[in-house]
């Protein structure tokens, strides 16, 4: 009950405090607990999806604006773009406000990061002058001080901006006007943006390089490795269900949880892992209520912010429950380690299943649309709406979990194909023209 009415009042919290410091006062929930982690495993390395250089001409200048940069889609995103920009003629350099895992990743592939707080990016803009900007994060501050050169910045929208307030929307709305072009991750999220601004943005999903095949040995170590973080032994036979997701409000993990236990009832061989950042611990507790109060509860398991190749290595299936995504680019990883999904519909979710079919399962999701009062109706929720939807994909899914893992990505997934769409988009709005080439009779 007293969790019921935090979910409650988390829910009527303006997203500004939300998302800071009241989450930073519900990790008093923690109790001194530590979520345990899996660090990376020593097999067979991903095959490297190298961006080939196709530039001819000027190289041109790309300031990222990231926002946070420490674990995350749009880390990922950008910990990716930066480097495979920087090969097919950018000189880029990311600015973010607060560092971490992905900002290390970068600087150790030699990008240029610059660490500043959001009120001094424009001082920053005006010293570097770059021919063009990328902003991944509609901050309001950032906003409000790229100004005087929204006509050189390329918005990129990762989600669905549910918690952005009127205000806020009206400097987002001028902002798509005045930029050159924007880039969506996905037809939902364009679609949502035209909706709320009238301007429609070019659509580049998110994109992760193709994964070798392991054998069974390289699978048995990284399963092995998740397992003594856990503190168990997965048996032969056992199917192991990865929700590599944050933990929270977003994310829904109360909701797979139960899902997931619902299916557990019909087939003995399922276990689920929850991994991901701890962002609310308040979703931890929710999701633990479930768990504890099921007769198989002790077939679910939570991790904390873990090494994501050792994660899917050591995996049969791959569950999506979220209430809201963009691109959900953790899905798309599962599927380039060659793992069934089953996912709700957000994002791009229904191309990527459509892509990988018969190994894909699309799951309408609880809430009817992305404000944020239906998300709030199915997270109090004892029973979320698609509940036994999910649990039943979940049992559909595990017929392929039996199958020999055979990783193909669809080629407009991969994170080639995003880097050179990305830089498609910049180049024609910089005034870039790749110069004819001399042909000598």
């Amino acid at each position: 009950m007293a969790l019921r009415w935090l979910t409650m009042l988390t829910d009527v919290i303006p997203a500004k405090y939300r998302f800071g410091h009241w989450n930073r006062l519900l990790a008093v929930l923690a109790f001194g607990d530590r979520l345990p982690v899996v660090g990376p495993v020593a097999v067979a390395p991903a095959v490297v999806d190298a961006v080939k250089p196709d530039f001819v001409g000027a190289r041109l200048s790309c300031m990222i604006l990231a926002g946070d940069l420490d674990t995350g889609g749009v880390e990922t995103v950008v910990a990716a773009l930066a480097p495979g920009l920087s090969s097919i003629g950018f000189d880029v350099e990311v600015v973010c406000s607060t560092g971490g895992a992905a900002e290390r990743r970068l600087r150790e592939t030699g990008v240029h990061v610059s660490l500043l707080p959001h009120d001094q990016v424009g001082s920053h803009i005006a010293l570097r002058q770059p021919d063009v900007i990328q902003l991944h994060r509609l901050d309001p501050t950032l906003i409000e001080t790229l100004g005087p050169w929204w006509s050189r910045t390329v918005p990129v929208l990762h989600a669905m901006e549910s918690y952005l307030t009127g205000d806020v929307w009206d400097h987002v709305g001028a902002l798509l006007r005045d930029a050159p072009s924007s880039i969506a991750v996905s037809e939902s999220v364009r679609d949502y943006f035209e909706q709320k601004t009238g301007t429609t943005p070019h659509v580049v999903e998110n994109g992760v390089p193709p994964v070798g095949t392991l054998d069974g040995p390289q699978r048995a170590a990284a399963r092995a490795a998740v397992g003594r973080a856990l503190g168990t032994v997965f048996e032969d036979g056992d199917i192991v269900v990865l929700g590599l997701q944050r933990f929270s409000d977003q994310k829904n993990p109360a909701g797979l949880v139960d899902a997931f236990l619902l299916a557990a009832e019909q087939d003995p061989r399922l276990h689920l892992v929850v991994a991901g950042a701890p962002n609310s611990w308040l979703e931890i507790r929710r999701a633990d209520i479930i768990r504890r109060r099921h007769a198989n509860g002790d077939r679910v398991h939570f991790l904390g912010d873990s090494d994501s190749t050792a994660l899917f290595q050591g995996s049969d299936v791959f569950a999506l429950d979220s209430f809201s995504e963009g691109g959900p680019i953790a899905a798309v990883e599962a599927v380039a380690h060659g793992l069934p999904i089953v996912v709700t519909d957000v994002g791009f979710a229904r191309e990527l299943v459509d892509a990988c079919r018969p190994h894909g399962v699309l799951i309408t999701r609880a809430n009817e649309d992305f404000g944020e009062r239906s998300m709030a109706r199915q997270r109090r929720k004892l029973r979320q709406s698609n509940r036994q939807a999910f649990a039943d994909g979940i049992l559909q899914i595990t017929r392929a979990a039996d199958a020999p893992r055979h990783p193909q990505l669809p080629e407009r997934f991969t994170e080639s194909a995003m880097i050179h769409r990305h830089a498609e988009v910049l180049r024609s709005v910089s005034g870039w023209r790749q110069p004819p080439r001399r042909v000598i009779l």
